[in-house]
C-alpha cells in the first residue's frame, strides 16, 4: 500500500510538470474550455481537517489521553494529495471539476524506555483514505460533493508493545457521502458541511457534520499570515466536537505552498480505531500543498 502511494505521487508530480509546460505554450483563455490535469483547486483543501488528503508532519510534545499526559511525544504525519483530473470552465469564476484524492495518516510515538535506558520511536497506527469528488465554483462560492472510504490499522509496534494478539472491534472502516460549502471573503473562508455514512447503523452510526473557517492574509507576498479552526461532529462519538485550531504563516504560491502552524486539538481521537477516546494536544506542524 505504501509503495502504491509513492508511485501515485511520483506519477502525479510528473504529469503536473507536463501540464505546466503545456500551460506556458497555451493561447489566451477562451470560454467555455476543458482542461486535463488543471492547476489549483476549485475547492481548496481544508488544511485544519485532521483527515484532509494532504501532506504534513507534526510534533506534539504535549499530548493528553483521557486526562493522562503521554510520557513522550506523538509525531503524526500524512502523505496525500487531492488532484483535479478534469475541469470545465464556462465563464470566469464558474467551473466544474472532478477530483481524486488519496492519503495515509500515520502516528508514531517517541518515548524513553525506562528499562533499556534508550529512546523508542514506534509506529502506532495508520489510516488510509481514498475519495472521489465533484467540485463546483460559482464566483466566491464553492461546493464539494464527495464519496470517500476510510480504514484504520494498528501498527505492529503498538500491537507488540501492548501484547494485543486478538481481534479488536474496529468501526473505523466505512464509506461516507458528504457535501461541504465554502465562501471566500477578503481572505476569510468559512465553510460548513453534512455527511451520511453508507454502512448499516448496526456497524457504524451514520451522521456527521463539519464547520470552520480559515484566514489567509490577502496579498501576493512571499509570506502570508494564516490561521483558523475546524470543528467536526460524528454521531458515532455522540456528536462530541473534535476541535482543531492553528495559526502561523504560509510561504510560496497559494496553489503550491508550505504552511507552518502552531496547533491545538481537543475532542475525540481523530484517527485510529480508538476514536472514542478523548484527547488533547499542543504542538507544531508543517503542511505541504505540492499540487
Amino acid at each position: 500500500m505504501k509503495l502504491l502511494f509513492l508511485f501515485a505521487f511520483a506519477l502525479l508530480v510528473t504529469t503536473q510538470a507536463l501540464a505546466q509546460f503545456a500551460d506556458s505554450t497555451a493561447p489566451a483563455e477562451v470560454y467555455p474550455r476543458s482542461e486535463f490535469l488543471p492547476r489549483g483547486h476549485l475547492f481548496e483543501p481544508l488544511i485544519l481537517d485532521p483527515l484532509e488528503a494532504q501532506t504534513y508532519v507534526s510534533i506534539l510534545p504535549a499530548y493528553n489521553t483521557e486526562g493522562k499526559a503521554y510520557p513522550g511525544a506523538i509525531v503524526p504525519f500524512a502523505f496525500g494529495f487531492a488532484k483535479p483530473f478534469w475541469r470545465r470552465t464556462t465563464a470566469p469564476g464558474r467551473a466544474t471539476e472532478f477530483v481524486i484524492d488519496v492519503a495515509s495518516f500515520t502516528q508514531f510515538e517517541v518515548y524513553q524506555d525506562a528499562v533499556q535506558k534508550k529512546q523508542r520511536r514506534q509506529l502506532m497506527n495508520t489510516d488510509y483514505k481514498v475519495s472521489f469528488i465533484l467540485n463546483l465554483q460559482r464566483g466566491s462560492n464553492s461546493w464539494r460533493f464527495r464519496l470517500y472510504h476510510l480504514s484504520s490499522h494498528l501498527g505492529d509496534d503498538y500491537l507488540i508493545r501492548n501484547q494485543i494478539n486478538y481481534y479488536t472491534p474496529n468501526s473505523v472502516n466505512y464509506e461516507v457521502v458528504d457535501v461541504t460549502f465554502s465562501r471566500e471573503i477578503n481572505g476569510l473562508r468559512p465553510y460548513a458541511g453534512l455527511g451520511i455514512g453508507l454502512r448499516k447503523p448496526t456497524e457504524r452510526k451514520r451522521l456527521s457534520a463539519q464547520a470552520g473557517f480559515f484566514y489567509r492574509q490577502p496579498n501576493n507576498r512571499l509570506i502570508r499570515l494564516v490561521g483558523g479552526m475546524d470543528v467536526k461532529f460524528w454521531e458515532q462519538t455522540s456528536f462530541r466536537p473534535g476541535i482543531k485550531a492553528g495559526a502561523g504563516f504560509e510561504i510560496g504560491r497559494r496553489s503550491a505552498s508550505l504552511t507552518f502552524l502552531a496547533e491545538l486539538y481537543s475532542g475525540f481521537r481523530p484517527y485510529s480505531q480508538y476514536e472514542d477516546q478523548r484527547v488533547q494536544w499542543l504542538g507544531f506542524g508543517a503542511y505541504l500543498n505540492p499540487l
